[in-house]
């Protein structure tokens, strides 16, 4: 089901997360101050017919039997970073503690779908810029400690789709997908016109 993609941002902790990087507001064209979180929850309520959590993805979700039964702790896998790639716990911390912060989102292990996988590496280099930056003023590129942390937690970097596909599909998923919602239903001129002509 192609429109599964959503389930990684398409949700009320997705909202949270664009709030938490860009901000509490958003500057439009017209230097006009918009609220991100309501910004984000018009999108959600338009894109889906009801406002979803993270969990709701889930539901019949068949997952994947290399998904680890525990999770290490975000300072213990800090700590694995700094014997890898120096500096101190701090400068990692944060980058393993957004990646395991979707714990909050299910029960089990099945949340680690929304962020353990190729296309969260390349989220947590977006988020947290192209290099950790050390102590002594060395660095290290994000995505290597990014593609680290996941190959420790689930003993490879899975592509997003494998854990997309295994997303059981509903119909609320395909809200706004159709025809009418996105405009292309609407006759052309040029279809107007062949219609016509076929008439006369």
């Amino acid at each position: 089901m192609a429109i599964t993609h959503r389930a990684l941002r398409h949700h009320l902790e997705g909202v949270a997360e664009a709030v938490a990087h860009f901000g509490a507001d958003i500057r439009n064209t017209d230097s006009v101050e918009i609220d991100t979180m309501t910004l984000g929850v018009q999108h959600l309520e338009e894109d889906c017919p009801r406002i979803v959590t993270a969990r709701d993805w889930l539901v019949g979700f068949d997952a994947p039997d290399w998904l680890p039964a525990a999770l290490p702790d975000a300072e213990d896998l800090a700590q694995a970073s700094v014997m890898r790639f120096g500096g101190e716990v701090e400068n990692f911390l944060p980058l393993h503690r957004w990646f395991l912060a979707t714990a909050a989102w299910s029960e089990g292990t099945t949340h680690l779908m929304f962020r353990h996988h190729a296309f969260g590496v390349f989220e947590a280099e977006a988020r947290f810029g192209p290099v950790v930056l050390h102590g002594d003023g060395r660095a290290t590129p994000t995505r290597v400690v990014a593609e680290r942390h996941v190959q420790e937690v689930l003993a490879r970097v899975p592509p997003a789709t494998e854990f997309l596909r295994r997303i059981k599909g509903e119909r609320w998923m395909l809200q706004a997908m159709s025809p009418r919602k996105l405009g292309l239903d609407t006759p052309t001129d040029s279809t107007t016109m062949e219609k016509t002509n076929v008439v006369a």
